[in-house]
């Protein structure tokens, strides 16, 4: 946590003295769009789960474009949608055999956030928090290759189903022109509504500074 807290507090400082060159300026609009890039990684699961085995795959780190509405001077909702996936490969070997698996993932992700601007740094640097919402449906395909007594012999299982995820974080807002603001978000809370939540094989973060790269969220944004 103290580690987390001093790579918040450096990026903050780093973006304040940034944000100090100039006068800040943005135009007042009610509508925004934007993309977003995150490093969080997603663990979907299914109800009849046709992939069990070495490679439980379900992973997807989402790209997505928004939309959102200014509620208030310091309340603003925004909708996504987005796309994101994975591939897993492993060989294991049985009974002498060796077994290729090779799983693909793919999820279509929407989201509805909520931000709420807590103070303005310097009055340049909006700090925020945020709460969202986060279905995904996901389609997972298994290949499973072994070298039989005829040669290599494989088959195919897909599973899919929808997942719903919550997320709560904090971050800034970055001006870079009139009309155009970057924002960065960290997410120190992360929680599988339908699966299951290990902080190392759910969410990725089992090796220290991982779980602080793997919870950001990157975004552009343009007032309309």
């Amino acid at each position: 946590m103290k580690t987390c807290l001093t790579l918040l507090l450096s990026v903050l400082f780093c973006f304040s003295a940034i944000a100090q060159q100039g006068p800040s300026y943005i135009e007042k609009g009610k509508f925004t769009l934007g993309l977003n890039l995150q490093t969080v990684s997603y663990h979907i699961y299914y109800k009849e789960g046709k992939t069990k085995g070495s490679v439980r795959s379900g992973y997807f780190t989402p790209v997505s474009i928004n939309t959102g509405y200014q509620l208030s001077d310091r309340a603003s909702l925004r909708l996504s949608l987005g796309l994101g996936g994975d591939r897993d490969k492993l060989t294991e070997q049985i009974q002498g055999v060796d077994y290729k698996h090779d799983a693909k993932t793919v999820a279509l992700v929407s989201s509805l956030s909520l931000y709420h601007t807590f103070f303005n740094l310097y009055r340049k640097l909006p700090i925020y928090g945020t709460f969202s919402v986060v279905p995904a449906y996901g389609s997972t395909s298994l290949q499973t290759t072994h070298n039989g007594a005829n040669g290599p012999v494989s088959h195919t299982v897909k599973d899919s189903g929808l997942n719903v995820f919550a997320m709560a974080g904090a971050g800034f807002n970055y001006q870079i022109s009139n009309r155009l603001y970057g924002n960065i978000t960290y997410f120190f809370y992360k929680y599988n509504l339908s699966g299951m939540n290990s902080s190392h094989y759910d969410w990725d973060q089992g090796y220290g500074l991982r779980s602080i790269t793997k919870s950001f969220e990157l975004g552009m944004n343009y007032k309309l």
